[in-house]
């Protein structure tokens, strides 16, 4: 079985499979959505440009799906948004992409004017939680299992 490592930082976004190189987009959270310094949160239009520009440099990086179950992460940032979607702060836990969707549609929504509560409170939230659910969709990756974070 192939097991992908799945690591964002701010300006990269990366898969390595184990002894081969790292299949990786020059798109990271901090690239990957502008945020108003006030709300954190991004304008409708520039949500909408995020979305594409991150799908442009995914279609770019992986021009394959990769029809995974699952990839695996360390990164502490993506605990924290599985928290958000309701699961507990637990090494091995699965982020289904079905729980990112519902993450995903509260952010559209508090874009529109909706409640921000249980949301990302930061940038590297917000855009992490753009990337993972624009890989998770178009890489068709169901989930992502969880690590202890890295030291």
């Amino acid at each position: 079985m192939t097991r992908y490592q799945l690591h964002i930082t701010a300006h990269h976004t990366s898969l390595t499979q184990a002894a081969q190189s790292a299949h990786s987009m020059p798109t990271g959270w901090q690239s990957a959505l502008p945020v108003d310094s006030h709300t954190l949160l991004p304008t409708t239009a520039g949500l909408e440009m995020a979305i594409m520009q991150v799908e442009d440099a995914i279609s770019a990086s992986w021009p394959q799906h990769l029809a995974l179950d699952t990839v695996y992460s360390s990164d502490a940032e993506l605990q924290q948004l599985a928290t958000l979607c309701g699961l507990p702060d637990t090494a091995g836990n699965r982020l289904e992409r079905q729980q990112v969707e519902s993450l995903f549609a509260r952010l559209a929504n508090a874009v529109e004017g909706g409640l921000t509560s249980g949301l990302p409170a930061t940038q590297a939230g917000m855009g992490q939680l753009l990337i993972v659910r624009e890989l998770m969709h178009h890489l068709d990756i169901a989930s992502i299992t969880l690590l202890e974070p890295a030291a």
